[in-house]
């Protein structure tokens, strides 16, 4: 058949992408819940170090002004996951009335989300609801877009057109399709189209693809980046605040006793900081 091997050929191309996505995606996930939970130990070291300082006799009324500051930051970080909870509760309350309560939540390709790894990911871009996050680190409007054809064509042309391609979201990977002819979305078929043009279709699908993995591999990057930092400042904390909390009376304190702990009040303000991290923060400076 004309163009037969021009049409496997782009299609397996866009396999090898799609399945490379789903790694990408999936180990994304896995990073920014290791964030998540890096951050909740930072947070339990900082209420640490706060109830040693509060507990600290005639220490600098500085102290406590810089644990002040300290304590906006990670309740702020906790506000955030109690109103993250009262707005997917919402969602889940209004999806359970139409019938579409299902207990868990779908990333790009039908990826299922564990409540825990859906708020991780909410925390690190800096959403206010999961199903938003999840949206933004999937790029799942550009496959949309990229793989509208596949429902069928242009409305226009007669054909289902994304309300059929967004069916393909479904499954696995973020194209998850059937081949040569095969029934894909309730009775779409490849086949409806000519070969060139299923190839040429794979290609664009194969570029977006392509370009959102990249995207998700950059943001990896920089959770990862976040996770080592907060743990190196986190155990550095443990370590130094070892060093000075037998002394509880800050008269007593020698010198280096004093230098010590100015660097771990440092040090707690840096980590406090880095609490707010997130991804639409870092976009908007850009």
């Amino acid at each position: 058949m004309l163009n037969e091997d021009y049409k496997k050929t782009a299609i397996m191309e866009l396999e090898k992408a799609n399945n490379k996505y789903t790694i990408v995606f999936k180990r994304s996930i896995d990073n920014m819940t290791r964030l998540f939970q890096s951050r909740q130990r930072a947070i339990r070291t900082i209420l640490t170090i706060e109830s040693y300082i509060k507990g600290l006799a005639n220490k600098p009324r500085e102290y406590e002004r810089q644990i002040g500051e300290i304590k906006i930051r990670y309740v702020e970080f906790n506000n955030r996951i109690d109103e993250i909870r009262r707005l997917d509760e919402k969602e889940r309350e209004i999806n359970y009335d139409r019938g579409m309560g299902t207990g868990i939540l779908l990333g790009a390709g039908g990826v299922a989300f564990a409540p825990s790894a859906a708020m991780a990911v909410a925390m690190t871009f800096g959403t206010a609801s999961t199903g938003t996050a999840i949206a933004s680190l999937s790029g799942v409007a550009a496959t949309n877009a990229a793989l509208a054809w596949l429902g069928g064509g242009a409305l226009a042309a007669g054909g289902a057109g994304m309300i059929g391609g967004q069916a393909l979201i479904s499954m696995a990977g973020p194209i998850g399709w059937a081949i040569g002819g095969v029934s894909v979305a309730g009775g779409v078929l490849l086949k409806a189209f000519a070969n060139r043009d299923i190839a040429k279709k794979a290609e664009d699908a194969t570029n977006t693809i392509i370009c959102e993995t990249e995207r998700i591999k950059e943001t990896d990057a920089t959770v990862c980046s976040w996770n080592r930092e907060t743990i190196k400042l986190s155990n550095e904390l443990t370590k130094k605040l070892t060093a000075v909390r037998r002394k509880k009376n800050y008269s007593l304190f020698t010198e280096d006793d004093r230098q010590e702990l100015v660097i771990v009040m440092n040090m707690t303000e840096v980590l406090s900081k880095k609490l707010g991290d997130t991804i639409s923060r870092v976009k908007r400076n850009y």
